[in-house]
């Protein structure tokens, strides 16, 4: 057998090897990602757990799909305690909270694969089961509600805050008015249509297994925040207690709380 005969084999050689290489990464990335997304549409946490880093486990990405995380970010964007609301307006928070999560992955489809070494990076599509911008619009859906109340009971919210405090007053505005506005985002959740959003998942080989270390959506979304960050301003005793104001808040904590959900 010639020198270059071998030389050609051994490159052929060579080359079946990388490629099957390269196939059984591809494979082995792909079972990964699939079961993880998997686990997250199932909301099963533990099981998402086998397919990720513990250091991804633990991110604030992972954290927006735990209902308790969601109820507090509630609560900070309103400047508000959680024993400042009465049983049925944390109710309703948890509820909701619940609802997204239990709503926010409904299926996928990996669309494209690349690895590089010991890092893979994978495209997929998302299809969540609400619509993340659908909030958006709740102040306007409960204008009416609000007004009304701010009409009936504004006689009463002086009253509340001349004898008790600003405090007492938001309290009061608060359990009165956050089960309203909720109650119209969860009318949202449910009649809104499913949407999707490209997502990118990276991943690691770790002893042999790939495991994702970060995901990254690629969906425009309603800058909510800085209006949330405003939450818990009171009023003056002067001044006639702002009540759709203060559920403007509300409806924009929710929206900040549906918005991170989806990331």
């Amino acid at each position: 057998m010639s020198r270059r005969l071998i030389s050609v084999l051994v490159t052929v050689f060579t080359v079946m090897l990388l490629a099957t290489g390269c196939n059984s990464d591809q494979k082995a990335v792909t079972e990964s990602v699939e079961g993880f997304l998997n686990a997250m549409v199932a909301n099963d946490m533990e099981k998402a757990s086998q397919y990720a880093t513990e250091d991804f486990m633990k991110s604030d990405t992972m954290k927006l799909m735990q209902p308790d995380y969601l109820a507090d970010t509630f609560y900070s964007a309103m400047g508000i305690e959680k024993n400042d609301l009465d049983e049925k307006a944390q109710n309703a928070v948890n509820e909701y909270v619940k609802n997204v999560v239990d709503k926010a992955y409904k299926s996928f489809e990996i669309q494209d694969i690349k690895v590089q070494e010991e890092t893979a990076a994978v495209t997929a599509r998302i299809t969540l089961g609400y619509n993340p911008d659908a909030s958006s619009n709740v102040s306007d859906d409960t204008g009416d509600l609000i007004n009304a109340y701010q009409t009936e009971h504004y006689d009463e919210l002086i009253t509340i805050y001349t004898e008790e405090g600003e405090k007492a007053m938001n309290k009061k505005i608060y359990n009165d008015l956050i089960p309203i506005v909720i109650s119209k985002m969860q009318e949202a959740l449910e009649s809104g249509e499913p949407s999707e959003e490209k997502t990118i998942l990276s991943l690691v080989k770790k002893d042999g297994k790939w495991l994702v270390t970060d995901l990254e959506e690629n969906r425009p979304g309603a800058a909510a925040g800085d209006t949330a960050a405003e939450a818990g301003d009171g009023n003056t005793a002067e001044e006639k207690p702002e009540a759709g104001e203060t559920a403007d808040k509300a409806a924009a904590a929710e929206a900040t709380t549906q918005e991170e959900t989806a990331k």
